[in-house]
């Protein structure tokens, strides 16, 4: 993101979530302003899932960061019954109205602030790039409160882009990743069960497509 853009937006990195409300309610159902929405699935999440299908009839599935919906979308055709949170209360209003009879719960809900009624809730958890929007300063926080959601033999779907260099809050938004990230999640209780990444990246050197399960 450029400095015009980030003034405009008023990305601050001790009020960390306030511009996607910002960004959101200037957004139309097109997306239009939101540079991360696809209209659709994200593709690397929509070949995984297209190579792994499953029947997932009364699985729980929670989309963090849930944008525009699609993803969320994505899993409930899948069979799952899917709650989707974005911070931005402008990003759920638009997921409403692109999907007026989807089934999803689509909720406003803040990441930082953790959701302690989630605690191992939730069969599946979808994590998009949600980690790499924030600043650099927050990611401890953000990876466990991730790692909580997660139920007992659930899985938690992580994908990102990263980068070798340090992450400060001047290099960004996005705030690309180190490979870190992966011993964070598994000093949460998680173990990696998949990991694989290739260099077809929009801004960093690698994305990453890994998954994680929590042991009983």
């Amino acid at each position: 993101m450029d400095e015009k853009t980030k003034n405009r937006l008023g990305v601050e990195e001790n009020k960390p979530t306030d511009w996607f409300e910002r960004l959101y309610s200037d957004a139309d159902e097109g997306g239009e302003g939101v540079p991360w929405a696809n209209m659709a699935p994200h593709p690397v999440f929509k070949s995984w899932i297209s190579d792994n299908p499953n029947t997932q009839k009364g699985k729980t599935a929670l989309v963090i960061g849930c944008g525009m919906g699609d993803d969320a979308i994505e899993l409930e055709s899948q069979g799952f019954k899917v709650t989707a949170f974005d911070v931005s209360n402008s990003a759920i209003e638009l997921c409403k109205t692109r999907f007026p009879n989807a089934e999803v719960k689509f909720i406003q809900a803040d990441l930082l602030e953790g959701i302690s009624d989630w605690n191992r809730k939730f069969d599946f958890v979808l994590e998009i790039y949600t980690i790499q929007a924030l600043p650099p300063k927050y990611e401890k926080t953000l990876i466990k409160n991730i790692s909580d959601f997660v139920a007992d033999n659930g899985k938690l779907l992580v994908i990102t882009e990263t980068q070798e260099g340090k992450r400060t809050f001047e290099n960004g938004p996005p705030w690309l990743l180190n490979h870190e990230y992966l011993e964070s999640f598994e000093s949460c209780g998680l173990k990696q069960i998949f990991h694989s990444s290739n260099t077809e990246t929009e801004m960093g050197e690698a994305t990453h497509l890994t998954i994680f399960q929590r042991q009983p």
